[in-house]
Protein backbone atom coordinates (compact mmCIF):
# COMPACT_ATOMS: atom_id res chain seq x y z
CA UNK A 1 0.00 0.00 0.00
CA UNK A 2 3.46 2.46 0.42
CA UNK A 3 4.35 2.19 -2.79
CA UNK A 4 1.03 2.37 -4.46
CA UNK A 5 0.81 5.32 -2.14
CA UNK A 6 4.24 6.94 -2.93
CA UNK A 7 3.35 6.22 -6.76
CA UNK A 8 -0.05 8.15 -6.65
CA UNK A 9 2.19 11.34 -5.55
CA UNK A 10 0.82 14.59 -4.79
CA UNK A 11 -2.60 14.00 -5.94
CA UNK A 12 -3.54 12.65 -2.82
CA UNK A 13 -4.86 16.36 -0.82
CA UNK A 14 -3.45 15.83 2.50
CA UNK A 15 -0.86 14.25 1.47
CA UNK A 16 2.19 16.14 4.02
CA UNK A 17 -0.32 16.16 7.29
CA UNK A 18 -1.23 12.38 6.47
CA UNK A 19 2.78 11.90 6.83
CA UNK A 20 3.35 14.07 9.75
CA UNK A 21 0.77 12.42 11.42
CA UNK A 22 1.83 8.73 10.60
CA UNK A 23 5.45 9.87 12.07
CA UNK A 24 4.26 10.71 15.48
CA UNK A 25 1.75 8.50 15.98
CA UNK A 26 2.56 4.69 17.27
CA UNK A 27 -0.89 2.71 15.47
CA UNK A 28 -0.98 1.69 11.71
CA UNK A 29 -0.57 4.76 8.84
CA UNK A 30 -3.87 6.67 9.04
CA UNK A 31 -4.39 7.60 5.30
CA UNK A 32 -7.62 9.06 5.59
CA UNK A 33 -8.29 7.96 1.89
CA UNK A 34 -11.92 7.50 0.79
CA UNK A 35 -13.19 4.64 -1.03
CA UNK A 36 -12.95 5.60 -4.26
CA UNK A 37 -9.20 6.36 -4.06
CA UNK A 38 -8.80 2.57 -2.54
CA UNK A 39 -10.37 1.53 -5.66
CA UNK A 40 -8.26 3.03 -7.82
CA UNK A 41 -5.14 1.80 -5.66
CA UNK A 42 -6.96 -2.00 -5.81
CA UNK A 43 -7.38 -1.44 -9.34
CA UNK A 44 -3.68 -0.35 -10.11
CA UNK A 45 -2.20 -3.29 -7.90
CA UNK A 46 -4.78 -5.75 -10.08
CA UNK A 47 -3.14 -4.05 -13.23
CA UNK A 48 0.18 -4.51 -11.98
CA UNK A 49 -0.14 -8.28 -11.21
CA UNK A 50 -1.88 -9.34 -13.78
CA UNK A 51 -0.43 -12.94 -14.79
CA UNK A 52 1.15 -13.02 -10.94
CA UNK A 53 -1.95 -13.26 -9.02
CA UNK A 54 -0.76 -15.81 -6.70
CA UNK A 55 1.91 -13.02 -4.97
CA UNK A 56 -1.02 -10.53 -4.65
CA UNK A 57 -3.18 -12.91 -3.29
CA UNK A 58 -0.04 -13.87 -0.60
CA UNK A 59 -0.19 -9.88 0.75
CA UNK A 60 -3.90 -10.19 1.36
CA UNK A 61 -3.22 -11.45 5.04
CA UNK A 62 0.04 -9.26 5.72
CA UNK A 63 -2.94 -6.32 4.96
CA UNK A 64 -5.45 -7.13 6.57
CA UNK A 65 -3.20 -7.78 9.68
CA UNK A 66 -1.93 -4.41 9.50
CA UNK A 67 -5.17 -2.98 11.08
CA UNK A 68 -5.93 0.14 9.58
CA UNK A 69 -9.31 0.66 8.09
CA UNK A 70 -7.71 1.16 4.65
CA UNK A 71 -5.52 -1.62 4.75
CA UNK A 72 -8.33 -4.10 5.15
CA UNK A 73 -10.21 -2.45 3.03
CA UNK A 74 -7.72 -2.69 0.46
CA UNK A 75 -7.47 -6.35 1.43
CA UNK A 76 -11.19 -6.76 1.05
CA UNK A 77 -11.42 -5.49 -2.73
CA UNK A 78 -8.27 -7.64 -3.45
CA UNK A 79 -9.63 -10.28 -2.39
CA UNK A 80 -13.18 -9.66 -4.01
CA UNK A 81 -11.34 -9.31 -7.49
CA UNK A 82 -8.72 -11.77 -7.59
CA UNK A 83 -9.48 -15.19 -9.66
CA UNK A 84 -10.53 -17.86 -6.70
CA UNK A 85 -7.60 -20.40 -8.08
CA UNK A 86 -4.73 -17.03 -7.13
CA UNK A 87 -6.20 -17.19 -3.30
CA UNK A 88 -6.25 -20.98 -3.28
CA UNK A 89 -9.68 -21.99 -1.85
CA UNK A 90 -13.14 -20.41 -2.07
CA UNK A 91 -12.81 -16.66 -1.80
CA UNK A 92 -15.70 -16.86 1.23
CA UNK A 93 -13.26 -19.45 3.18
CA UNK A 94 -10.15 -17.16 2.48
CA UNK A 95 -12.07 -14.31 3.79
CA UNK A 96 -12.98 -16.28 6.99
CA UNK A 97 -9.22 -16.67 7.39
CA UNK A 98 -8.46 -13.11 8.28
CA UNK A 99 -11.80 -13.27 10.50
CA UNK A 100 -9.08 -15.13 13.93
CA UNK A 101 -9.80 -12.53 16.26
CA UNK A 102 -12.43 -10.03 16.76
CA UNK A 103 -11.84 -6.99 14.51
CA UNK A 104 -14.97 -5.28 14.95
CA UNK A 105 -17.83 -4.81 12.38
CA UNK A 106 -16.70 -2.04 10.25
CA UNK A 107 -14.23 -4.38 8.45
CA UNK A 108 -16.15 -7.27 8.27
CA UNK A 109 -19.42 -5.38 6.22
CA UNK A 110 -16.59 -3.75 4.29
CA UNK A 111 -15.08 -6.90 2.73
CA UNK A 112 -18.09 -8.98 2.79
CA UNK A 113 -19.81 -5.71 0.84
CA UNK A 114 -16.85 -5.87 -1.66
CA UNK A 115 -17.01 -9.52 -2.41
CA UNK A 116 -20.53 -9.89 -3.01
CA UNK A 117 -20.41 -6.96 -5.47
CA UNK A 118 -17.43 -8.19 -7.13
CA UNK A 119 -19.02 -12.06 -7.03
CA UNK A 120 -23.00 -11.14 -6.96
CA UNK A 121 -23.35 -13.88 -4.74
CA UNK A 122 -23.06 -14.82 -0.91
CA UNK A 123 -21.58 -17.90 0.61
CA UNK A 124 -24.22 -21.05 0.88
CA UNK A 125 -26.58 -21.62 3.58
CA UNK A 126 -25.02 -24.79 4.66
CA UNK A 127 -21.69 -23.25 4.21
CA UNK A 128 -22.90 -20.05 6.69
CA UNK A 129 -24.63 -22.86 9.14
CA UNK A 130 -21.71 -24.76 9.51
CA UNK A 131 -19.66 -21.66 10.12
CA UNK A 132 -22.22 -20.20 12.61
CA UNK A 133 -21.48 -23.91 14.64
CA UNK A 134 -18.00 -22.96 15.18
CA UNK A 135 -17.69 -20.47 18.22
CA UNK A 136 -20.19 -17.39 19.24
CA UNK A 137 -17.50 -15.30 17.64
CA UNK A 138 -17.82 -17.37 13.91
CA UNK A 139 -21.64 -16.94 14.68
CA UNK A 140 -21.06 -13.25 14.64
CA UNK A 141 -19.54 -13.49 12.07
CA UNK A 142 -22.00 -15.56 9.85
CA UNK A 143 -25.01 -12.97 10.98
CA UNK A 144 -22.18 -10.29 9.50
CA UNK A 145 -21.71 -11.81 6.54
CA UNK A 146 -25.53 -12.55 5.85
CA UNK A 147 -26.72 -9.04 6.34
CA UNK A 148 -24.43 -8.08 3.74
CA UNK A 149 -26.92 -9.19 1.34
CA UNK A 150 -30.83 -9.41 0.60
CA UNK A 151 -32.72 -11.24 3.14
CA UNK A 152 -34.87 -12.49 -0.09
CA UNK A 153 -31.80 -14.91 -0.92
CA UNK A 154 -31.58 -17.19 2.82
CA UNK A 155 -34.01 -19.42 4.17
CA UNK A 156 -35.61 -19.37 7.45
CA UNK A 157 -32.52 -21.99 9.06
CA UNK A 158 -30.36 -18.88 8.17
CA UNK A 159 -33.12 -15.95 9.68
CA UNK A 160 -33.01 -17.80 12.78
CA UNK A 161 -29.63 -18.35 12.90
CA UNK A 162 -29.22 -14.46 12.57
CA UNK A 163 -32.20 -13.88 15.03
CA UNK A 164 -30.26 -15.92 17.66
CA UNK A 165 -26.98 -13.87 17.91
CA UNK A 166 -25.85 -12.36 20.87
CA UNK A 167 -25.98 -8.33 19.93
CA UNK A 168 -22.22 -7.53 20.88
CA UNK A 169 -22.91 -3.97 19.84
CA UNK A 170 -25.65 -1.15 19.30
CA UNK A 171 -24.27 -1.12 15.66
CA UNK A 172 -24.45 -4.63 15.21
CA UNK A 173 -28.47 -4.79 16.99
CA UNK A 174 -29.60 -1.62 14.54
CA UNK A 175 -28.12 -3.64 11.55
CA UNK A 176 -30.05 -6.53 12.38
CA UNK A 177 -33.35 -5.55 13.07
CA UNK A 178 -33.08 -3.01 9.88
CA UNK A 179 -32.21 -6.64 8.08
CA UNK A 180 -34.51 -8.68 9.88
CA UNK A 181 -37.71 -6.51 9.14
CA UNK A 182 -36.57 -6.25 5.31
CA UNK A 183 -36.75 -10.22 5.90
CA UNK A 184 -39.78 -10.04 7.06
CA UNK A 185 -41.25 -8.09 4.24
CA UNK A 186 -39.72 -10.14 1.67
CA UNK A 187 -41.36 -13.18 2.59
CA UNK A 188 -44.52 -11.17 3.24
CA UNK A 189 -44.33 -10.12 -0.28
Amino acid sequence: MELVYDGMGDRLAMRHHLDRYDELSEGPPARGLDDEVLRRMASYLLSLAEGRWRRLAKSIPALWKRGGREHRKLAGMLLANLPEDALGDQRWTVFTTLLQHDVGLAPVVDAAEEIRRATGAGPSETWLLAMAAQAPLWHRYAAVIVMTGPPEDVGPAVHDMVASVDATSRMFERLRERWLERHVDAGAA
